[in-house]
């Protein structure tokens, strides 16, 4: 049997991954037990789900959601209408708090679906007719919905469907699978595709088939063999007909052109890249040899640039190091009307001299990975500030208001009722306008700012340009796995303590681990397959976040500041001894007892009493060595008394 994805596929979306499982001599009604344990499992990643997403209108900003929508969008698929099954689930899991449990197979790929965010389905091999094939569907398609008997539907010519030699099996790609081919109690032979990205998420869907075929062999007695499929490798096949674990099936022979030798123009458009539109564009005007003009906008919306913002500054930097032109534009005016790309309500407008103040601390930063002197910096107020009105109407006469609020969160808070400002709607008008003045070749930017980047090519034609490529880097989360914010406290910045910068990346989920090397260093790719490998075969993550830690901070603070922080971090945290070089405080007037909230706030381990309350009632401040209870008790003090909130923050008392 053979598993395959069609040409079209890859022309259309270049970076497509796919993974694929054949389970044999699959046991689908084990002992009571073993299906207990595996509908644990998925209520636990419910559980975990939900906790990590406490509201699903969060799941859009998740990369490996949002992926899917932009892909749908680029068939002409309604995204909102039309969720990804990985939408879907999870949307249902999120709302109702479980899930029903189907039968063993199923339930353990909507674990792992859950739990790697990724469209992972299941085919009945037995039930399968010839070989199966991800394509663009014909004329004369056929598909049998799963909620119906004996009718079958016309499938549109176009639509990406999963289809073998008798109908189509899945619609719209990864939305619906049809009735025919469904994992029962009575399937023995099943296929699961594992639907993912190259750039964005491969190493998730190597984990997720790599554990489901373990799950499958462990729980329900299967043999299994693992497989992946990308444009250089499209094709696998292996021998039907195993059904039990003493007669595996034929390791899958994959059928692909040799692959070419990677160069420069290879690693930069695929590491941490999520998408490209186009990628064939793209390549060809970067082995034109022509410099092209690469452009990125920032609204310089606040005054430090974390590391989730680095990613695409890591990207402008490859292609510095090839001779293109480096154009950073500050939003000094669209600064001041906030995208609403990734907002779930109205942002509150800045003032110019807000804009004003961050442009100036963005720039330094920014110098910290480009080269400055081969910068051209930019301003939109340029052009905006000199604008008409009426030159601001022609402009925006371009667009309808239907495309406008066809985008995800303006689509959702108008369901909602919630309120939208005038002024969002029109900001990709003005982000689209500003790669017509600056006649950019490529835009760089997050898969949030895929509808702000394609205003920009559908102005440049409107003005007479060649249309930019547009080059969609990977969106990183905090090392605790959720969104970066200020608010939640979970942001690495890239100017911030070399010391805090390298504890809080020890602190990265096992799972980011190699998704932070690809995206936030220059490690050579080959150093971080061999880490991948080390660390699948057993070696402790500790060791593979200590590199990452350093590597970061020796970017952005030079080796002997990466060096000081690990040995500072052994010292303090690991082996909890007093830095050396600790802030003191005296008294005023001589003072021997103080309310501890005063006092933490004077020894500026808190920002306010209300802070340090808090502080104190979650068990994160200690005085000698003992957490106080009370916020509001009086601390006796006395010299050399030393007070310490979390791991990394000191005081010492000196008294007079």
């Amino acid at each position: 049997m053979r598993f395959s994805v069609a040409p079209q596929i890859f022309e259309l979306f270049p970076n497509y991954y796919v993974g694929g499982v054949v389970a044999s001599g699959v046991t689908n009604r084990p002992d009571p037990a073993t299906a207990e344990s595996i509908n644990r499992e998925l209520q636990a990643q419910v559980a975990e789900l939900r906790q990590r997403f406490p509201a699903t209108t969060e799941l859009t900003a998740d990369p490996n959601i949002s992926i899917w929508r932009d892909a749908f969008k680029i068939l002409g698929i309604k995204a909102s209408e039309f969720l990804s099954s990985i939408e879907a689930l999870s949307r249902r899991a999120i709302k109702a708090g479980s899930l029903p449990t189907i039968n063993p197979a199923v339930d353990l790929s909507n674990a792992l679906s859950l739990k790697y965010l990724l469209p992972l389905g299941g085919h009945d091999l037995d039930l399968l007719q010839g070989d199966l094939e991800v394509r663009l569907a014909c004329q004369g398609d056929l598909f049998s919905p799963p909620d119906a008997n004996e009718t079958t539907e016309a499938v549109p010519a176009g639509e990406p469907v999963y289809a073998d030699q008798a109908e189509v099996r899945t619609r719209r790609w990864v939305w619906r699978e049809g009735r025919k081919a469904r994992i029962t109690e009575n399937t023995t032979n099943i296929f699961f595709p594992v639907d993912g990205w190259v750039g964005l998420n491969e190493g998730l869907v190597r984990s997720a088939c790599e554990e489901i075929a373990r799950l499958l062999e462990e729980k329900l007695g299967a043999s299994c063999q693992v497989f992946y499929l990308d444009a250089a490798n499209p094709a696998a096949a292996w021998e039907p007909g195993a059904t039990s674990r003493e007669s595996k099936p034929a390791m899958p022979a994959v059928l692909p052109p040799v692959k070419k030798e990677r160069d420069q123009i290879d690693n930069l458009l695929t590491r941490g890249v999520a998408g490209i539109i186009t990628y064939e564009e793209l390549e060809a005007k970067l082995r034109s040899g022509r410099q092209l003009r690469v452009k990125l906008g920032i609204d310089p919306t606040g005054p430090l640039i974390h590391i989730g913002r680095s990613v695409a500054l890591q990207k402008l930097r490859d292609f510095q190091r090839l001779g293109h032109k480096i154009i950073m534009l500050f939003g000094t005016f669209t600064g001041q009307i906030g995208d609403a790309s990734d907002k779930q309500s109205t942002r509150p407008m800045l003032t110019p001299a807000q804009v004003e103040a961050n442009v100036q601390t963005y720039k330094q930063q920014v110098s910290l990975i480009l080269d400055p002197n081969e910068v051209e910096w930019r301003f939109n107020t340029e052009w905006f500030n000199q604008m008409s009105f009426q030159q601001g109407i022609e402009l925006m006469s371009n667009f309808t208001v239907a495309q406008m609020i066809e985008r995800d969160n303006f689509n959702d808070r108008f369901k909602a009722g919630k309120p939208i400002s005038l002024q969002e709607i029109v900001y990709p008008v003005l982000q689209g306008y500003d790669s017509v003045m600056l006649k950019s070749d490529v835009e760089i930017g997050g898969t949030d700012q895929m509808f702000n980047m394609m205003a920009g090519r559908q102005l440049q034609k409107v003005y007479g340009q060649e249309p930019q490529s547009i080059l969609m880097n990977k969106m990183i989360n905090a090392p605790d796995g959720n969104k970066m914010s200020t608010s939640l406290g979970n942001g690495v910045y890239i100017t911030e303590p070399a010391k805090d910068q390298y504890a809080k990346m020890l602190r990265t989920l096992d799972a980011q681990i190699m998704e932070y090397f690809e995206t936030l260093t220059r490690v050579p790719e080959s150093e971080i397959e061999a880490m991948r490998a080390a660390m699948e075969g057993g070696e402790n993550p500790l060791h593979f976040k200590k590199r990452l830690a350093s590597e970061l901070v020796k970017m952005y603070h030079g080796p002997e500041a990466a060096r000081e922080a690990a040995e500072s971090f052994e010292r303090e945290i690991v082996h909890k001894e007093i830095p050396t070089e600790v802030p003191e405080f005296s008294p005023p007037g001589g003072l021997t007892e103080m309310d501890l909230r005063d006092l933490l706030v004077e020894t500026r381990l808190a920002a306010s009493k209300k802070e340090a309350a808090r502080f104190v009632e979650q068990g994160g401040i200690t005085i000698d060595g003992e957490k106080p209870a009370d916020p509001k008790a009086k601390v006796a003090l006395h010299d050399g008394m030393i007070l310490k909130r979390g791991n990394r923050h000191y005081a010492r008392i000196k008294l007079n």
